[in-house]
C-alpha cells in the first residue's frame, strides 16, 4: 500500500478493507460489537468535517481518555486535520492542565472521566467534546455536512513534512517534552515495521497499552490498520486475562511488566501441575487458542522469556525505538534469531540509519522527530551533524543486529574504571521468585561505585512469610552475582515494604524516593 499520510492510509483502507472488520469492541460484559473498515472512516471523516466547522482546521487539538474506540477517530480526525496533541491518561490533575496549556490545546475530545480537570481548562466550552456528551452529536453533524456537500475536511491537503502532531514524553527522570512528529515520520515508521515482520490476511490484534503512548499508537493501532488487522480493544488491564480469552488474539503489542506478569501466571501453574505445560494447555490457559506473536517494546526483555515463549509456541519478538524516532527503530525478524543475536533488539527497519557514536546509539531516516516543540535548546542537544543522539548505549555487531546497552546517564563506573549498566542487572534480577520489582544504581554519597539493589517483593507470594520471601530474594541475588564478573556483583541490597513509584508507562522512577530501603 502506497501512502504518504495518514489521511491517504484512511482512504486506502476505507477501499482495500471495505466491509472487513475493523474494531471489535466489548458492548455489555460479554457482548461484542463489530465496526467495518467502512463505518470507521465514514466516521473519522464526518468527525474532522465537525472540526473543521467549528474553525479548527490546522489547529491544536487534545485527545484524553482511557483507551477506546473514540480516542482513534479523534486521533485521527484532529491529525489529518490540524495538528493532535495525546496527552496521558495516567497524570495528576496539574500535569493535565499543564500540557493543555503547554501544547496550546484549543480543542479537546475526552471522556467524562476527565470533565471536572477539562472544565478548569483554558479551552472554550464549544471546543469542548465528552466522549459521554456531545461526541455522538459532532459525528452526527458532521455526517450531515458531508452529505450537504462540506468537504472542509476531506478536501484537506496535507503537508506530509510539517508537525502534526505533538507526544508529551514521560521519562524515568527529568520532565516533558513535546516531541514533533510529521505525517511522514509516522506513517513511514509504518510502512517500514510491517514489511519487515510479516503479517497474516486475517489478524486478530488486541490493543491494550495505553493510547498517547507512541509504540501501541503507531504499531498497535496505525500500523495494524494499515495491514487490514481487526482491533479488539481491550478496556481495563484488570480484565486483560478474561478479554485474551473471550476476543482470542492472534497478535498483542505489549511491554515487559505485562510479559512477565502473563509468565508468572504461566509459572504458577506450572509449579502446580509439577511440570513444562504444552503449548496446547497455554493457548488455552492464558491466550484464547490462536495467539502467534507477541511484539514487545519500551524497555529491556530479558531473553530467557523469549525461549520460554519459543517452547510455548509462540514468537516474541523484541524491538527497540522512542518516542522521537516515531518509535520503531530495529525489529526482530522472529526467523532470523539464534543463540548469538537473541539478546539484540533486532535489525534496522528500513528507511533508518543507526550509527554508534562514543558508544551511544544515534538515529537518522524519515522517522526522527523534528524537534521538541518551542525548545530549541533542548533539541540542539540531541542532534548532532544532523543524527539524533538517542541517550542509550550499545552497538552493532557484524551482522547488523543492533544491542542495547543502557541509559548513558544511568552507568554506574566501577572502583576499576569498568562500566556498569544497571538495565543489564536488572533484567536478570527479574528472574528471581519472589521478586515484584527491582532497581539497581551506583551506591550513595562517597560510594558511587557499589552496584547497589533496591528491592521491593513479592509479599504474596504462596506460602511463604515475609521472611522466607527476602531470604529467596537474597539466594537468588547470591545466584546472579555468580554470573557476574566481579566489578558488575550487587554489593549492597536494600529492601522496599512499599511499591516503587512509576512513571505512567510502568517504568521504576530513578529518583532519590526509590532508593530508599533497609538492609
Amino acid at each position: 500500500m502506497d501512502v504518504g499520510n495518514l489521511k491517504e492510509m484512511l482512504a486506502k483502507i476505507n477501499d482495500e478493507y471495505g466491509d472487513r472488520i475493523a474494531f471489535r469492541i466489548k458492548s455489555g460484559r460479554n457482548d461484542i460489537k463489530d465496526i467495518s473498515y467502512k463505518e470507521f472512516v465514514s466516521e473519522v471523516n464526518a468527525l474532522g468535517t465537525y472540526l473543521a466547522s467549528l474553525g479548527l482546521s490546522g489547529k491544536h487539538v487534545a485527545v484524553l481518555s482511557e483507551n477506546r474506540y473514540e480516542w482513534i477517530t479523534s486521533y485521527l480526525a484532529a491529525i489529518c486535520g490540524g495538528i493532535v496533541v495525546p496527552i496521558d491518561r495516567d497524570l495528576p490533575e496539574d500535569s493535565i492542565l499543564y500540557l493543555l496549556k503547554a501544547g496550546k490545546a484549543e480543542a479537546i475530545l475526552y471522556s467524562e472521566t476527565y470533565s471536572e480537570i477539562i472544565n478548569k481548562s483554558a479551552v472554550k466550552k464549544e471546543n469542548m467534546i465528552c466522549f459521554e456528551g456531545s461526541y455522538a452529536n459532532a459525528v452526527a453533524e458532521g455526517k450531515r455536512l458531508l452529505e450537504s456537500g462540506d468537504k472542509a475536511f476531506t478536501d484537506i491537503c496535507v503537508d506530509n513534512e510539517k508537525m502534526s502532531a505533538i507526544l508529551f514524553t514521560s521519562g524515568t527522570t527529568g520532565f516533558s517534552k513535546g516531541v514533533m512528529l510529521t505525517h511522514k515520520n509516522i506513517v513511514s515508521n509504518i510502512v517500514a515495521a510491517t514489511s519487515f515482520e510479516k503479517y497474516g490476511d486475517n489478524e486478530i490484534a488486541l490493543s491494550v497499552l495505553p493510547y498517547h503512548h507512541v509504540f501501541e499508537c503507531t504499531v498497535g493501532l496505525m500500523a495494524s490498520l494499515y495491514f487490514g488487522a481487526t482491533i479488539c480493544i481491550n478496556d481495563s488491564l484488570k480484565y486483560l486475562a478474561k478479554n485474551i480469552l473471550l476476543f482470542k488474539p492472534t497478535l498483542m503489542f505489549l511491554v515487559p511488566a505485562i510479559i512477565n506478569a502473563v509468565y508468572k501466571r504461566l509459572a504458577d501453574a506450572e509449579a502446580q501441575y509439577g511440570r513444562a505445560l504444552k503449548p496446547e494447555e497455554v493457548q488455552a490457559l492464558a491466550f484464547g487458542g490462536r495467539l502467534v506473536k507477541i511484539f514487545s517494546g519500551s524497555a529491556p526483555l530479558n531473553v530467557e522469556l523469549i525461549k520460554k515463549f519459543k517452547d510455548y509456541g509462540i514468537q516474541l519478538l523484541q524491538g527497540y525505538g522512542l518516542t522521537e524516532t516515531s518509535p520503531v527503530v530495529s525489529t526482530t525478524k522472529y526467523e532470523n534469531l539464534n543463540d548469538s543475536n537473541i539478546k539484540s533488539v533486532g535489525e534496522i527497519i528500513p528507511g533508518c540509519e543507526v550509527k554508534i557514536i562514543n558508544d551511544e546509539i544515534c538515529v537518522k531516516g524519515e522517522n526522527v522527530m523534528l524537534g521538541y516543540y518551542e525548545n530549541p535548546e533542548a533539541t540542539a542537544e540531541v542532534f548532532e551533524d544532523g543524527w539524533f543522539k538517542t541517550g542509550d548505549l550499545g552497538y552493532l555487531d557484524e551482522n547488523g543486529f543492533l544491542f542495547i546497552n543502557g541509559r548513558k546517564k544511568n552507568i554506574i563506573i566501577a572502583s576499576g574504571g569498568e562500566n556498569v549498566y544497571p538495565e543489564e542487572i536488572e533484567q536478570l534480577l527479574y528472574t528471581i521468585p519472589g521478586l515484584a520489582d527491582a532497581l539497581v544504581y551506583g551506591g550513595d554519597s562517597a560510594d558511587k561505585e557499589i552496584v547497589t539493589a533496591v528491592i521491593f517483593p513479592n509479599y504474596d507470594f504462596p506460602d511463604k512469610t515475609k521472611e522466607e520471601i527476602i531470604e529467596l530474594i537474597r539466594g537468588g541475588i547470591e545466584r546472579v552475582n555468580e554470573k557476574l564478573p566481579v566489578y558488575k556483583q550487587i554489593t549492597a541490597v536494600k529492601f522496599r515494604d512499599k511499591p516503587f513509584e512509576k512513571t505512567t508507562s510502568n517504568k521504576v522512577k530513578r529518583n532519590d524516593a526509590n532508593k530508599t530501603g533497609s538492609g
